[in-house]
């Protein structure tokens, strides 16, 4: 484990404890394309906020990349957090994505660590304000209704969409506005690479992993590092298992697709399935329903969307190794 503590310079008592694993810096050094920051409480017998960081490999496993206990939430801290987290990453690619919930001060710190990374907002902690502060205001179906057309504006592929879907929800809404509709709506969040991550539920499933294996809320820190300690190595063993399949094992499935040839060891399985689910959305079904392609899978994912496979099979061309993003090699 490294460890940095930072103090009271006047009372010289401890603040902030930030923590990485030597496996979670082997991992995140190999993978830290995506950045994913939240928050879990009642952890330990001294209350203090325990920060996860977390990220994700190119075979769709979740890892820890660092934890902190803090004393507070401001935005120094976070930026003093951040911090440690960025200087892991010395000579090698910084973040391309960051998620995180609407806590401005987070926000304001990721903005000046990482100012070359995209930054969104969890669709899930979205929803979960808006059933806390608006489902009161609804009848039952009314309520299922609304959710059901929310869930349809966020996921809307192109701008037109996200124009048509709103104006269908209005009659839900009263002197309400959408901000910062940028931040979590698929026509803007997918014109750029977040890997299909929309939300920090890799960040909840880690508090929940974590907390499965506390025996009480009121742990020492001690105990707490022990039990992180076990998850990281659990996380690491299942990303190195799944990196050495990816590089040795071929799919009976991907074989039979010609176009993968290229492929086959040199990207992981997770992303040749994401290529794979493509091929049944062929162009022609996607304009039987008055759609087009919106190419999510090619600007959000850096992988061949319908369209440009359908083209590729009609010419009897293979997908290349260059047009994959590299996230996924």
């Amino acid at each position: 484990m490294t460890y940095y503590i930072q103090a009271e310079p006047s009372t010289n008592v401890v603040q902030h404890i930030f923590f990485c694993h030597d496996k979670s810096f082997e991992m995140w050094r190999a993978f830290p394309h995506v950045l994913m920051i939240d928050a879990t409480y009642k952890t330990n017998m001294y209350n203090l906020p325990f920060l996860q960081v977390v990220g994700m490999s190119s075979t769709n496993h979740t890892f820890c990349v660092a934890h902190a206990f803090l004393s507070n939430e401001q935005e120094a801290t976070y930026v003093w957090v951040l911090e440690r987290v960025r200087s892991m990453l010395h000579e090698c690619m910084e973040p391309r994505l960051i998620l995180t919930d609407r806590d401005q001060a987070l926000i304001n710190a990721c903005r000046k660590i990482f100012p070359g990374a995209h930054r969104y907002l969890c669709k899930f902690h979205i929803l979960q304000n808006i059933v806390k502060h608006c489902k009161g205001s609804f009848n039952g179906q009314d309520w299922e209704a609304f959710i059901n057309q929310w869930k349809t504006v966020c996921n809307s592929a192109t701008e037109e969409l996200y124009k048509y879907n709103v104006l269908n929800l209005q009659r839900h809404l009263v002197n309400q506005q959408l901000t910062c509709i940028q931040l979590f709506v698929s026509a803007w969040t997918n014109q750029t690479l977040t890997f299909l991550q929309s939300t920090t539920s890799r960040a909840e499933g880690a508090h929940a992993a974590l907390k499965k294996q506390l025996t009480t809320r009121r742990c020492s820190l001690e105990s707490l590092v022990k039990k992180v300690d076990t998850l990281v190595l659990k996380q690491y063993a299942q990303i190195k298992k799944s990196l050495e399949e990816s590089r040795t094992k071929r799919m009976n499935s991907h074989l039979q697709i010609p176009m993968f040839s290229n492929l086959l060891l040199k990207v992981s399985i997770h992303a040749l399935n994401l290529l794979e689910n493509e091929l049944t959305r062929r162009i022609d079904t996607l304009r039987s329903f008055g759609s087009t392609c919106a190419c999510q899978l090619y600007s959000g994912a850096g992988l061949l969307c319908a369209c440009r496979l359908e083209r590729l099979q009609n010419t009897d061309c293979v997908i290349q190794l260059e047009d994959i993003d590299i996230f996924w090699r």
